[in-house]
């Protein structure tokens, strides 16, 4: 591939990933959540009442990294630790109501923003566009499973 096109598209994508910014500033600066704590959050939503280490390697950090972001969002009500009811040595996290009303209201000012956004460019243009990205995501999938890159 052509180096100018290949630095052209990764700006491009790279300003894509930077669109939702405006949002997620807003909550951090409502809520005084992080990045990496509403990525958490997001992660209950499908795996709610994960342990601290299968969330650590769903995000690929440590599991002490967990405790510390578990910390935090248990102060603010968002989320809560309990110990599992068939072995006691394992620690639960779940999701709370206040952690899900947070989570819907990020949704719902995203998908808001988005919508304009897309009302922009036109139904053409956003089916070629939603196209693309379903391309590029599937290209990277493949790549994954054939072992050719490992994040």
């Amino acid at each position: 591939m052509d180096s100018r096109l290949l630095q052209r598209a990764i700006r491009a994508y790279a300003a894509a990933l930077n669109v939702a910014d405006p949002i997620r500033l807003q909550f951090w600066d409502d809520r005084g959540l992080t990045m990496t704590q509403l990525r958490l959050m997001f992660l209950l939503v499908e795996h709610d009442g994960s342990t601290a280490g299968e969330l650590a390697q769903a995000m690929r950090v440590r599991p002490a990294t967990i405790t510390g972001l578990t910390d935090r969002l248990v102060r603010e009500a968002l989320i809560e630790r309990v110990a599992d009811e068939d072995d006691r040595r394992l620690v639960r996290v779940l999701l709370l109501a206040e952690g899900r009303r947070v989570l819907r209201d990020i949704e719902h000012a995203s998908w808001a923003y988005l919508e304009r956004i897309f009302d922009r460019l036109g139904d053409a243009r956003v089916e070629a566009l939603s196209d693309l990205l379903e391309q590029f995501a599937s290209s990277a999938a493949d790549l994954q499973d054939e072992g050719e890159f490992r994040p």
